[in-house]
């Protein structure tokens, strides 16, 4: 026998069962992600690539539009003759001031209300239920609610300061500028608190107590066991509340648009709150369309990082 015919035997005898780069159920894999795939086109792609196409156009409502390139991006960044170019810029400046103020209250808040939770006290599931109501009721319920008690004339706020002589004429909450924005931000920082007390309770939860008990034989103070081992521990819980609550709050204009519905004057005119406006009042699809693209890097960015930070929190 040759040696050419061993080396065939061989090979035949070790030839191993080619293997699918798919994997072995590729197909049926394939066949069940096909619903999620088209909901996805559907639902995000679709309305994506849409709206920046008629960021692309000089489009009013009803009528045809014409290509006009990133014109409408450069008159609502860099035009400063454009009425947009002011009114985007200013609604960005609220937009930090309200997204910014609404956080960081709602980071104090909520963290402090998480530790005492988190403490033996007396009646803590009493409390904890309490502290979680606001929460559970809807932001339509809950805007309606405080925009009465801001009302002039016969809201509570105002006839209780009324009633123990601190002021004597009604404050108008929401229709003067310098107290529009703080009276919002009251409503949504007691809206949405809640939700940073509870993601800020779990993580508290799953501290182990022997970190605290071996800093307490070192000589720590509370204020140190919070910084080096509570902070520290539950650093990962803030950053992904931090964001999810920041993109929520930002997109969110049911406070805004019920409170006062932008004004006085566009003191409380967020972004979202200008696109509306222009798309829907003005008829004006793509200017409309611009604004809330231009913010659209920022938020895929928070998105990814938040993502990326979940993913690696469960793994």
């Amino acid at each position: 026998m040759s040696t050419l015919q061993v080396a065939a035997r061989g090979s035949v005898a070790t030839a191993q069962p080619r293997r699918n780069p798919f994997g072995r159920d590729w197909k049926l894999g394939y066949a069940l992600s096909l619903p999620v795939f088209f909901v996805v086109i559907g639902l995000v792609a679709y309305p994506l690539a849409y709206s920046f196409w008629l960021s692309l156009q000089d489009v009013k409502v009803g009528a045809p539009g014409t290509f006009v390139g990133f014109a409408n991006y450069y008159k609502v960044l860099f035009d400063s003759e454009a009425r947009i170019h002011d009114a985007f810029w200013s609604s960005a400046w609220i937009t930090l001031l309200y997204v910014g103020g609404a956080c960081l209250g709602k980071l104090i808040i909520g963290m402090v209300s998480a530790l005492i939770l988190n403490a033996e006290i007396k009646a803590r599931h009493f409390w904890r239920s309490l502290l979680f109501l606001p929460w559970s009721i809807p932001a339509l319920v809950t805007a309606y609610t405080w925009k009465w008690m801001y009302n002039d004339v016969n809201g509570v706020y105002n006839a209780a300061l009324t009633g123990i002589g601190l002021i004597d004429a009604p404050i108008l909450f929401l229709a003067k500028p310098e107290y529009a924005l703080w009276s919002i931000l009251f409503a949504v920082i007691w809206q949405g608190t809640p939700f940073w007390t509870m993601t800020f309770l779990a993580g508290l939860q799953a501290i182990p107590g022997e970190l605290y008990e071996a800093a307490e034989i070192d000589g720590a103070t509370t204020f140190k066991s919070f910084v080096y081992i509570t902070l520290p521990s539950i650093m990962s819980v803030v950053v992904v509340t931090v964001m999810l609550s920041t993109i929520w709050t930002t997109n969110s204009i049911q406070f805004i648009y019920i409170l006062t519905n932008g004004g006085p004057g566009g003191a409380t005119e967020t972004f979202p709150l200008l696109a509306i406006s222009q798309g829907l009042r003005s008829y004006d699809l793509g200017i409309g369309s611009t604004i809330p693209l231009l913010f659209f890097p920022f938020f895929a960015f928070m998105i990814y990082v938040v993502t990326k930070r979940m993913l690696k929190t469960g793994e």
